[in-house]
């Protein structure tokens, strides 16, 4: 059974609005980890290599079309990483073409595809996702 005091959810997107709807609509789904905000895939990958230990599992929210480094460079790059089997990832994007949603499901540590913006409705499917089972019991 995993304990929640390990789960470390990163936010990552471009848009600084976007990050802050996604923050606010967790919180308002009931969940009460701390999240970090990453602007890029680069930040989000710099996070995960400077604060990775064998005790926690992180939970990203990605976007796709970012500068620096995008949601697939993201992938690639993290394809490679020790940590990667404690690493979950929900893609979120404005993209609606299926072709996107097949390429992000396509990469084995993605659990879910989300519509921006994501709703309190949406964050709720995401934490009652079965691959998250065991982390937010106390919400659902």
């Amino acid at each position: 059974m995993m304990t929640n005091d390990g789960l470390k959810i990163l936010l990552v997107d471009d848009d600084k609005v976007m990050l802050f709807l996604h923050q606010t609509f967790l919180k308002r789904s009931g969940v009460s980890f701390d999240t970090v905000l990453c602007y890029n895939g680069k930040e989000a990958l710099d996070y995960l290599d400077k604060n990775q230990t064998v005790a926690s599992t992180f939970l990203v929210l990605l976007d796709i079309n970012m500068p620096i480094m995008n949601g697939w460079e993201f992938l690639s790059a993290i394809r490679d990483k020790p940590y990667l089997p404690q690493v979950l990832i929900v893609m979120v994007s404005s993209a609606t073409e299926e072709t996107e949603k097949a390429r992000a499901f396509s990469f084995e540590k993605v659990i879910d595809y989300q519509q921006k913006p994501l709703t309190v409705e949406t964050c709720r499917r995401i934490i009652g996702s079965e691959k998250l089972r065991g982390f937010f019991d106390d919400v659902i």
